[in-house]
């Protein structure tokens, strides 16, 4: 049998569609990679391509073979990754998608930290809001929120937002604490509205269990992260994940309402495709992501987040397929 580089030059061939296309990626004329792949075909009793003057076609033997071809050139190429990644620090470019808002309030607000832990690693944030197909963008890894649909991508359950109700202290100065949940009422409140057209649903833990919170909402908002700003600038309370908004209650910008009635929401995800060898930086970067989560998920008031019930769990579905 020949030895990688004829079985090389074949996969090239078919993704390059052509001798003359693959015959400068491998550093060959045209005559050289026809020759080579007429070698593997003899040495293999096979044909591999049907030949003519305007096109290159592959066999029924030849597809079969391109597939297994092919993944063992990427086995190869991960096994020679992983020897090297043993060797050293995680390094290298990682794509990571993320939704718009978890982006710009969770992940940009700690970034200096990862940065501090892989300075060899150069990250390259996608943020959007749409469906992607993580092989066809190239992303190594993405954060998503709520139920998963059925995919080929392998899925690691960060755990679940925690909801919390919030204000400034500009704002409660002005109008009050709110002491129960009914008291919500008579003030401003500032709601998240889904790309639908329907507000979210303030749910909240009561000693009666979870109850949904009527509201008149002083402003309607369909953007997460100017829900957040709107709060800030002392506009009134809101209900949001309380990951979105830890910087901010950190610097003493927004307080935590209401303590005991926080409750969990739709579960977080980290998604990757699938392979036998994940590489170090990606590793590095699902075991920080992690950390991450479980640090600024839940307000260190004391408060033990209530584990998700299947009514909340379906609630989460719904709100998920609505968005």
């Amino acid at each position: 049998m020949e030895d990688f580089s004829a079985i090389a030059a074949f996969v090239r061939v078919v993704e390059a569609k052509g001798f003359s296309a693959a015959a400068p990626q491998l550093g060959m004329t045209p005559s050289g990679v026809s020759r080579a792949i007429a070698r593997l075909e003899e040495q293999l009793g096979v044909r591999l391509f049907f030949r003519s003057t305007r096109a290159l076609r592959l066999t029924d033997d030849g597809g079969a073979f391109y597939q297994r071809c092919k993944q063992i050139l990427l086995d190869l190429a991960d096994a020679t990754e992983a020897l090297g990644e043993s060797r050293s620090s995680p390094s290298g470019k990682l794509r990571v998608g993320v939704a718009v808002s978890i982006g710009r309030t969770v992940l940009m607000q700690n970034l200096a930290d990862f940065e501090a832990r892989y300075p060899d690693i150069r990250l390259e944030l996608s943020m959007c809001d749409y469906p992607y197909d993580l092989n066809e963008e190239g992303i190594d890894c993405a954060i998503r929120m709520g139920e998963l649909p059925d995919s080929n991508l392998i899925a690691r359950k960060l755990g679940y937002l925690c909801n919390v109700l919030l204000a400034s202290p500009e704002y409660l100065g002005r109008h009050g604490r709110p002491r129960r949940v009914e008291d919500l009422q008579r003030h401003r409140c500032i709601n998240y509205v889904f790309p639908n057209g329907r507000p979210h649903v303030w749910q909240v833990e009561t000693a009666r269990g979870r109850v949904d919170v009527a509201i008149e909402p002083h402003m309607l908002i369909n953007d997460g992260e100017s829900v957040i700003q709107a709060a800030v600038n002392s506009l009134g309370i809101i209900h949001a994940p309380y990951c979105m908004a830890s910087c901010m209650v950190d610097k003493g910008m927004l307080e935590v309402v209401l303590p005991d009635t926080v409750c969990t929401g739709s579960p977080v995800w980290i998604v990757y495709p699938q392979k036998r060898h994940l590489s170090a930086r990606v590793q590095a970067f699902i075991g920080w992501v992690d950390e991450l989560f479980s640090r600024i998920n839940a307000p260190a008031c004391g408060v033990t987040v209530p584990s998700l019930s299947a009514a909340a769990a379906a609630q989460a579905e719904k709100e998920l397929a609505a968005a």
